[in-house]
């Protein structure tokens, strides 16, 4: 592959800069998906440099200079100077921004070059625009949960984002995209898929069989992910009281979100003795991965008929994968036209269809066994940091190259036939 000099324009927030701004935003989920395109990057040799416009809300009225840290395995990570005043670093941000891309160029000037920036944020795609425009560098988006869907989202943001979205369009060399779906609301043909997240092989969990725990031990239940409606944590809520079983359940329920206090109502008046939930909050990395290696099985109950599952795919889904135990899911985005057999699915967002798909896993787990082992084959084909950096490689080249380059023709892997 051709080492290539990238600037990542995302919202990356580094321990560091989180302590000395006071960036009260957790962004674990956002910072995984960004590590996970960075990692593929890395992979096929390139220069990184993560541009991160933050915006400050508290109203200090501090002024921070630019910050710099290494980031990735030979990476670093920029931070524009800005104001903690609302509105105020909004603006301040993006002129900082589009100063630290107009620097990165005049540092890479000559090499093989393009800009990626995340989601149409105001913050990353405005300052990628212009520089798009006045400096001709190739430009591409990386497409994560559409903004323009997302439930709590400001309308007034949300029209904003489809028009920067709508011009954007113009300017695009290239798309990253989290689903299939997406890739009708763009209009270049050079693009790629990347789902969720990326894998090292070497760092997955062992497959193991469906466990439906014994008689001193409960069947275990894992929710996690954000608390609220476009992630479908009612469901799961409205489908307890539906399953019918003997043995002993035990439900744990990780993150946060504006449905958590509805989650601890729920489980301080939920009567049933056989099932136990536990809510944990938001856990550390050690304290989240001990909680997933003790799970039987992981429930994904992101809602399928709403606007949003055409602009996301369930990275959940991809992180339960690696721990090789069965997943339950939606059949949100891409599930369905991924899943041969590898999956647990509901459908229609129903509570009734979930408990029946918990009832017949209690009832048949055998006929499920090899369902895990499929689930990571596919992770392993589709996920794995060397056929991400793949992928990328050929929308980058493509990108920078014009139309000298064979043209990107995305294709479902054929090795779960």
């Amino acid at each position: 592959m051709e080492t290539k000099s990238i600037a990542y324009v995302a919202p990356y927030v580094d321990e560091q800069l989180h302590q000395k701004r006071g960036y009260s935003s957790k962004h674990t989920a956002g910072n995984k998906k960004i590590d996970c395109i960075l990692h593929a990057l890395e992979e096929g040799d390139n220069q990184i440099t993560v541009i991160s416009p933050l915006l400050l809300k508290k109203n200090t009225f501090r002024f921070f200079s630019a910050d710099r840290y290494s980031i990735g395995h030979r990476s670093e990570v920029i931070y524009p100077a800005t104001v903690d005043a609302k509105f105020i670093s909004l603006f301040l941000t993006l002129f900082t921004t589009f100063f630290q891309l107009v620097r990165w160029n005049r540092a890479h000037k000559g090499e093989s070059r393009a800009v990626i920036f995340y989601n149409y944020r105001l913050e990353t795609a405005l300052p990628a625009m212009l520089f798009k425009m006045l400096y001709r560098v190739p430009l591409i988006v990386e497409y994560e949960d559409g903004i323009y869907a997302v439930t709590e989202t400001n309308k007034y943001y949300k029209k904003l984002t489809v028009m920067v979205e709508k011009f954007a369009n113009k300017l695009l060399d290239g798309a990253v995209l989290v689903t299939s779906v997406l890739k009708k609301r763009i209009r270049t043909d050079n693009y790629t898929v990347v789902r969720g997240g990326t894998v090292h092989p070497a760092k997955l969990k062992p497959v193991q069989e469906v466990n439906l725990g014994t008689a001193d031990r409960p069947f275990r239940m894992v929710y996690s992910g954000r608390l609220d409606y476009d992630r479908g944590i009612e469901i799961l809520l409205e489908a307890l009281p539906h399953v019918n079983t003997e043995r002993m359940i035990q439900l744990d329920i990780t993150g946060y979100g504006p449905l958590e206090e509805k989650v601890k109502q729920f489980i301080a008046s939920q009567s049933n003795a056989r099932i136990n939930i536990t809510f944990h909050g938001f856990l550390d990395d050690n304290d989240y991965a001990a909680l997933m290696e003790q799970a039987d099985l992981f429930v994904n109950t992101q809602r399928e008929k709403i606007l949003f599952s055409e602009c996301s795919f369930p990275s959940k889904v991809v992180e339960y994968i690696k721990y090789g135990k069965l997943v339950l899911t939606s059949g949100v985005s891409d599930i369905n036209l991924i899943n041969q057999n590898m999956f647990v699915t509901y459908g229609n967002d129903n509570a009734q269809e979930l408990a029946a798909a918990i009832n017949e896993i209690l009832r048949h787990p055998a006929q499920y066994s090899l369902y895990p082992a499929r689930a990571m084959q596919w992770l392993i084909s589709d996920c794995s940091h060397k056929v991400v950096a793949d992928k990328l490689d050929k929308v980058l080249n493509r990108a920078i190259n014009g139309g000298t380059q064979e043209k990107v023709v995305y294709s479902e892997s054929t090795s779960m036939k």
